[in-house]
């Protein structure tokens, strides 16, 4: 609203001058919700990566989990939950010798959630470990699998809803991709790994209203400019009836792009949203630069590349997350900020966006770091609040930082209308 206009509830009467008090949405220069300064929810000298937050309710109580370093050279999963207003201390969720990474984590906004990580130890194999939120405590750990091999990296978790009786868990490892579900209380066997051929690694999962699943996944670079590295991605997607048999990947950047993150949602309107993030233009055939981009699939065809980051000079993007509300609403946020002299990506900061009424709303500086500010995650509150954690700092020594945007700042201002 531009300084000295009316709104409908405040200009009424034929003329003369009338005051009115009504609470008015105050516009300057700064966007209408703030972000406050993060929190530093791990708080140690060691190393805190690899953030997840799930809302539990819409009352604003959260769960975080992260993959900490600072006890156990091998990692430990630490979560820590807001209620009533503050903090819990944090707690260690995994507790065992042995290598416990790759946490998942997911909640129905009803005050029930899921952890999920893998634990490797030699000798001993690779276990999958779950555990419950529920009544404000942790369940046991969960047992879902143990294999005799010791995998040397950690599976590649998505907790999907809406596609099983109540809860999916998909598990990924490379091309590969099984899945378990939740029928009552119990998870199911975990169906045969099915590979992708022609993908390297899936990025995200989600169940259309066509009752399909549909994924975001990273492959090969299919025309790489020369003199660039062969083993950079290319963003791809793939479709599903039944989380076995998959559609041949289609690849969505090809020639103009390369991906380093990929994710997708639907809006509103029941498009499709397929983003993913341009880390080095120089690899990239006709992109300019480094950013956050999509393509829509809307009428049964996808349409062009467009930008979604607002283009900025020698801006440096990263990693990305984005969510949609109950409505349809798109939250968006990524890790961005500018090459130095040696084209290295540096004072990475947090950005946000938001998609509603058909377009991308303006876009607002979570965190402008002078450190490295990257692997956001983000849970809507409510499903209209969004909440972001992401991993802060040095890479010998990062740290968990959160913050959650802020209400809309009311005022009651006297309003003058002259005729």
């Amino acid at each position: 609203m531009r300084q000295g206009s009316c709104s409908w509830k405040t200009c009424v009467g034929i003329g003369g001058i009338l005051l009115a008090l009504f609470p008015v949405v105050v516009q300057g220069s700064r966007p209408l919700s703030s972000w406050p300064p993060p929190i530093n929810l791990s708080e140690n000298a060691g190393r805190s990566t690899f953030p997840a937050i799930a809302a539990l309710n819409p009352a604003g109580d959260l769960l975080v989990l992260w993959v900490d370093y600072s006890q156990d050279s091998g990692g430990e999963v630490w979560a820590r939950a807001f209620r009533g207003g503050g903090w819990d201390p944090p707690i260690n969720l995994s507790s065992s010798e042995g290598r416990d990474e790759g946490a998942a984590l997911y909640a129905d906004g009803r005050g029930r959630a899921y952890a999920a990580w893998t634990h490797r130890s030699i000798p001993g194999g690779s276990d999958l470990l779950c555990r419950r939120w529920e009544g404000g405590r942790w369940s046991p750990p969960e047992l879902l699998e143990h294999t005799d091999t010791y995998q040397p990296t950690p599976y590649g978790l998505f907790f999907v809803s809406g596609f099983g009786p109540t809860l999916c868990l998909f598990v990924t490892m490379g091309s590969g991709i099984r899945h378990t579900c939740l029928q009552g209380e119990t998870w199911e066997p975990l169906t045969p790994w099915v590979y992708l051929q022609g993908l390297s690694q899936v990025g995200t999962i989600v169940v259309g209203s066509d009752g399909l699943l549909h994924a975001a996944a990273l492959g090969p670079n299919e025309d790489a400019p020369y003199g660039c590295d062969p083993w950079l991605d290319d963003a791809y997607y793939i479709t599903s009836p039944d989380g076995i048999s998959w559609s041949p990947p289609a690849n969505l950047t090809y020639t103009g792009t390369i991906a380093y993150d990929v994710d997708l949602a639907w809006d509103r309107e029941g498009a499709l949203h397929f983003l993913w993030s341009d880390i080095s233009p120089r690899c990239s055939i006709d992109s300019e630069r480094s950013a956050v981009y999509e393509r829509v699939w809307s009428g049964g065809t996808w349409g062009p590349r467009r930008d979604v980051s607002t283009p900025k000079e020698g801006q440096a993007v990263e990693d990305l997350e984005l969510a949609a509300g109950p409505g349809g609403m798109l939250h968006l946020a990524w890790s961005e900020g500018v090459f130095d002299e040696d084209g290295q990506a540096v004072n990475l900061g947090i950005h946000y966006r938001r998609w509603a009424g058909g377009d991308w709303e303006e876009e607002e500086v979570v965190w402008a770091s002078s450190a490295d500010s990257i692997n956001v995650d983000l849970s809507l509150i409510g499903g209209i609040v969004p909440a972001l954690v992401w991993e802060e700092g040095p890479s010998t020594a990062e740290e968990v930082y959160f913050s959650r945007r802020g209400e809309l700042i009311r005022r009651f201002l006297p309003l003058v209308w002259r005729e």
